[in-house]
């Protein structure tokens, strides 16, 4: 069903740091590897050189970056640590080349030295007590007395340049993910979001607390939609890029963190936000996991401003079509 208003872009955030906290803007530029500035940078285990997450560490949600674009400075603070600064733009004939996994990738990235290096491992032994009590992932719990490992920090090149390459979908040419779990771009729509918060409230879940829409990480945020239209888009216009919507996103536990707190949701004796998409939205192709949001490919640059107009080009086939699956007990 289409819209019946038409749909806007409501806001756009920024996540230069994988799993840090996130930069509200008014407007941002889209380029071959999505929206400037998004995603990076990424924490790793200076050990085994895997990518670190809000999954295992809560605490990240409270690291605020800031960059200034004239200064080519990009900063990280936190209360009760003195901010650390580097360059935005690192001369990276400078730096160390590093062999980093995320998740089956394997990338080479630049490690960005030791003084920011030792800041956010400062900061997650700080943060110990923290992670501990807002443990949400029962796979990989923080535990009181192990140790902290020393982490690191690593920034991306141009793909261009032939050093990074994280190709976004084996048939766009030239289209690379940064540091994001799998797409480039990713986009929540607020009717959608206001259907699962009174999913929640009728089921007794989570409290009955709504879940903003920034648990989810996303960067677009797009009203005037139906509930759940976008699960028939396909090609869509957004401000002055034409993006391809790949599929839903299937959701970890991190949405149960409050993300200006870094403090875990109590979700009652019904459970929370993860159990509820498990038995609402869970689709065939990943039938344990509940979906929200989605990722999209930008098949062109340009600029995307809040207030921007989103103009669907294309809709799913009909004989193509997916849902959820039926809700069970």
């Amino acid at each position: 069903m289409a819209s019946v208003t038409v749909p806007t872009v409501e806001s756009i955030h920024i996540y230069p740091v994988k799993s840090c906290h996130g930069v509200e803007v008014q407007a941002c530029d889209v380029d071959n590897l999505g929206i400037k500035h998004d995603r990076r940078f990424m924490i790793i285990y200076a050990d085994n050189n895997r990518f670190v997450t809000q999954r295992k560490f809560a605490s990240l949600a409270l690291i605020q970056p800031a960059w200034d674009e004239e200064k080519n400075t990009f900063t990280l603070s936190s209360q009760g640590q003195d901010s650390i600064t580097i360059p935005l733009r690192p001369d990276l004939s400078k730096l160390t080349k590093r062999e980093v996994i995320l998740w089956k990738s394997k990338l080479t990235v630049y490690d960005l030295g030791e003084r920011v290096a030792d800041w956010i491992t400062r900061f997650l032994k700080n943060h110990r007590a923290h992670d501990c009590k807002n443990n949400h992932n029962l796979d990989d719990p923080v535990k009181e007395d192990d140790p902290v490992n020393p982490v690191r920090l690593v920034c991306l090149d141009d793909p261009k340049k032939g050093v990074y390459h994280r190709p976004a979908h084996p048939k766009l040419k030239g289209i690379h993910s940064p540091f994001t779990d799998y797409s480039p771009i990713s986009i929540g729509f607020n009717a959608s979001l206001e259907d699962v918060n009174c999913g929640l409230k009728e089921a007794g879940m989570n409290q009955g607390k709504a879940i903003p829409m920034d648990r989810f990480r996303n960067n677009i945020t797009i009203s005037g939609t139906m509930a759940w239209e976008e699960d028939q888009w396909l090609v869509a216009k957004v401000g002055e890029v034409t993006m391809y919507i790949i599929q839903p996103i299937a959701r970890c536990t991190v949405p149960s963190i409050d993300q200006d707190t870094g403090e875990k949701d109590v979700p009652g004796d019904k459970g929370g936000i993860a159990e509820y998409l498990k038995t609402r939205r869970q689709f065939a192709e990943e039938p344990n996991l509940g979906q929200f949001c989605c990722d999209v490919v930008p098949l062109t640059a340009g600029k995307i401003r809040v207030g921007d107009k989103v103009e669907v080009l294309e809709r799913i086939p009909e004989e193509f079509k997916q849902g959820p699956l039926p809700v069970t007990a």
